[in-house]
This record gives structure tokens, C-alpha cells and sequence, in this order.
């Protein structure tokens, strides 16, 4: 089934879930396999359409234009995704031109320059600092995003099937995060009350709990005002350090999504904060898949004879209530 088809329909088929365990809207986290552990293979499922279902792809520091980048482009193109969106860094190579090679070379911009699948990204430090990007470079790759929170496009939110993401920028200034922390506040509890069967991803660069040798960002944390639970977020997806990592705090996944290249490679740390529930090394994306009860978060990594294998599953589920 072609893209613009799924969007149309917003139906596809996804992977059968394990077991789910939940009491209330409490997540629940299943680990399809660990570090080391048995490989999972990824194998289409028939497709069905007793129950609407989202997918998206969403990759992180993926810009480096070599064999990681086109791997994971590989693999959401296998997905037959509704959306792919980015937690940043979308350029990552001095050698690669953003954005026109770090992304549409491996991603198809489609007919109306949105992408297709669709397209969202989130602004990173690199696509700040690296050679031809910057602010106005971003904007002009991208000058669909939406400007209704942010005349910048800085930050932003898009509803996509059964997901509604919050772009956010953590690149900011005390004041750019405190008009941001005020946005969330206001347009997360809104988007809850009139979609209610959507799930909640809010979505930044530099993680606020991490493991990684990057410091982490305290100014976006729940005690610093970002009350990301209580506004009806659903889980938050960050990169920046170039691994895998899951950390729990107060019942909310607070994910570090990984590295969509092969450059820049970094070593899960020895020694992992309070609450990390998992770290895993190198190239992989996730894929994302929602209905109106449950939501997975699937990542993907190189298996033998580079075949994509699961090596980590969140999956999220409300009651029946």
C-alpha cells in the first residue's frame, strides 16, 4: 500500500503485540528482547480494518549521509508509514549538504514538498551549528511546518491519525523555553479534551533524563515547570546521545531514540541514572504504532546479515473504561 493511500485510510497493519498489563492509563513497558538476548525478527502481519491504527517512523541524529542512514531509511520505507518525524540533528555531516542530502536523499519529498510520508522534524544543536544550516536554512527545507504556535516554526504541533506530536525546540533561551512551557501547558490539556482517543508524544532534542555523556536538560524537566503528565502528555522521545536509552521517572517513559547513522558512534555508559530501564548501542529508528488503546514503540537494529531485528518494545495501553 502506497503512503498517500495510508494517509488517506489511516489503517495499516502492525506487528501482534505481547502481552499487555495495565490498570488504569498506567504504561506498561514489555521488553521484546534485551541486549544480547535472542533476536527478534520483523515479519508483516495481514492487514486488518476492524481497528484504526497510526504508524509513524521517527529517527533521531540521523544526518550523516553513510550506510547507517540509508539502512534506516530502508527500514521506514519497508514500514509504510503514515509520518516520519525526527527528534533532531538532522544534519550531521560538515561533508553532506543539509538538507537537501541529509534528508531528501534519502527520504522522498513528494509533490507538494512535505514529504511523503510526511515529514516532521525537530530543530537539534547541529541543525543550529553545522556548515549551510542554520534557522533559515531549516525553515526553507521545511517551510510547511506549522506557525501557529511559533512565527519561527521553532516549535509546533501536528495531529497526525491517533497521535497529535509536540515539536518543541530545547535550542532556546530562558525565555523562548518559558514561552514554550506556557504553549505546552495550555495546548496539551486542549488537544486532549477534543481528541481523546489520541496519544500524546511530545518530542525534543537534548534529553531531560539521560545516561549519556552529554549533560542532561534540567530546564525541561517536570520540577523546572514542564509538568508533562499532569498537561495529559503520553510518553517524550528525545536523542542527542547517541544511544538507546529508556528512563522511568514518576510513571513516564522519557525516551532517548537512538542514532539513525553510523557516524558518531557512542558506548552505552557504565554506570546508568535511577530509573533506566535500558540502554542499547548503535544505528537503529523506531517505529511507532497506535490505536485507540494502545500505543508501541518499537526499535529496530542491524541483526545478523543486516536484517532488521526488535531490540526493545514500550508499549502503552488505556483501560476499557
Amino acid at each position: 500500500m502506497k503512503a498517500t493511500s495510508r494517509r488517506a485510510a489511516l489503517g495499516a497493519a502492525a506487528l501482534l503485540s505481547t502481552a499487555l498489563i495495565a490498570a488504569g492509563c498506567t504504561p506498561v513497558t514489555v521488553p521484546t528482547s534485551t541486549p544480547g538476548g535472542p533476536e527478534t525478527t520483523a515479519t508483516a502481519q495481514p492487514q486488518t480494518a476492524t481497528t484504526p491504527r497510526t504508524r509513524l517512523a521517527l529517527i533521531t541524529d540521523f544526518g550523516t549521509c553513510d550506510e547507517g542512514e540509508q539502512w534506516v531509511a530502508d527500514q521506514v520505507k519497508a514500514w509504510d508509514v503514515d509520518a516520519i518525524v525526527t527528534t533532531g540533528d538532522n544534519t550531521q555531516n560538515e561533508g553532506c549538504p543539509p538538507y537537501s542530502d541529509t534528508v531528501w536523499k534519502y527520504y522522498d519529498k513528494g509533490t507538494d514538498g512535505k514529504g511523503d510520508p510526511l515529514f516532521f522534524p525537530t530543530l537539534g544543536n547541529h541543525d543550529y551549528s553545522d556548515p549551510g544550516a542554520g534557522l533559515e536554512a531549516y525553515r526553507s527545507a521545511f517551510p510547511y511546518l506549522s506557525t501557529d504556535a511559533d512565527p519561527q516554526q521553532r516549535w509546533y504541533t501536528e495531529t497526525i491519525g491517533l497521535t497529535t506530536i509536540y515539536s518543541l525546540n530545547s535550542e532556546s533561551t530562558p525565555e523562548e523555553l518559558e514561552a514554550q512551557r506556557v504553549w505546552l501547558s495550555e495546548t496539551l490539556p486542549a488537544q486532549k479534551a477534543a481528541h481523546p482517543d489520541n496519544w500524546n508524544i511530545v518530542l525534543f532534542h537534548k534529553p531531560a533524563y539521560t545516561s549519556g555523556i552529554h549533560e542532561r536538560n534540567r530546564a525541561m524537566r517536570p520540577e523546572a515547570g514542564f509538568d508533562y503528565k499532569a498537561w495529559g502528555a503520553d510518553v517524550i522521545i528525545s536523542g542527542h546521545q547517541h544511544i538507546y536509552e529508556d528512563i522511568v521517572v514518576d510513571g513516564m517513559h522519557y525516551v532517548t531514540a537512538g542514532l539513525g547513522g553510523t557516524a558518531n558512534f557512542r558506548e552505552c555508559p557504565a554506570e546508568r541514572r535511577e530509573g533506566s530501564r535500558l540502554c542499547l548501542e548503535g544505528t537503529g529508528g523506531m517505529r511507532i504504532e497506535a490505536t485507540p488503546r494502545t500505543l508501541s514503540l518499537e526499535y529496530f537494529q542491524q541483526g545478523s546479515v543486516g536484517q532488521p531485528k526488535i531490540t526493545d518494545t514500550i508499549q502503552l495501553k488505556r483501560s476499557s473504561d
